[in-house]
C-alpha cells in the first residue's frame, strides 16, 4: 500500500477517534469541546490530503477513463454535502449547547461519515493504488 494511502487511513482513524471521544466525553464538557474541535481539524486537514495529493492523480487518469470520470464526479457531487453536513454539526454543537436533536445528529454524521470514508477506501483508494503499481 502506498504512503499516501496509509496516511488517508490513518486520518479516517483519527477523524473518527475523536469523534467518538467527544461524543463519549459528553459535547457540554471542555474536553468534549476540545475533542469536537480536533475532529473539525483533522477532517480539514484530511480533505487538503485528498485534494492535494489524490485528486490529482485520479483526475488525471480519468482524462482517459471514462469509469473513473464518472466515480469522481459522484464522489465529488457527495462530498460537498457531507462537508456542509458535518461543518453544520460541527459549528452547531462546538458551543456546548445540546438540543433535542443532538444524539439523531451525532449517529446521522457519524453513520454518514463512515460509509463515505468506507466508500472512499474500498474505490477511489483502490483506483489510486491502481494507477501507482
Amino acid at each position: 500500500m502506498s504512503v499516501l494511502i496509509d496516511q488517508l487511513i490513518k486520518e479516517h482513524s483519527e477523524i473518527f477517534a475523536d469523534l467518538t471521544e467527544a461524543n463519549n466525553l459528553g459535547i457540554i464538557t471542555e474536553e468534549g469541546q476540545n475533542k469536537l474541535f480536533s475532529a473539525k481539524a483533522d477532517l480539514l486537514v484530511h480533505l487538503k490530503n485528498e485534494d492535494e495529493h489524490l485528486y490529482p492523480i485520479l483526475r488525471k487518469e480519468a482524462e482517459n477513463n471514462k469509469h473513473l470520470e464518472g466515480i469522481l464526479n459522484s464522489f465529488s457531487n457527495e462530498m460537498k454535502d457531507i462537508s456542509k453536513s458535518v461543518m453544520k454539526f460541527i459549528d452547531k454543537y462546538s458551543d456546548g449547547v445540546l438540543d433535542s436533536k443532538y444524539v439523531e445528529s451525532f449517529e446521522s454524521i457519524f453513520a454518514t461519515l463512515s460509509a463515505r470514508m468506507k466508500k472512499e477506501e474500498s474505490v477511489l483508494f483502490a483506483e489510486y493504488e491502481k494507477i501507482n503499481q
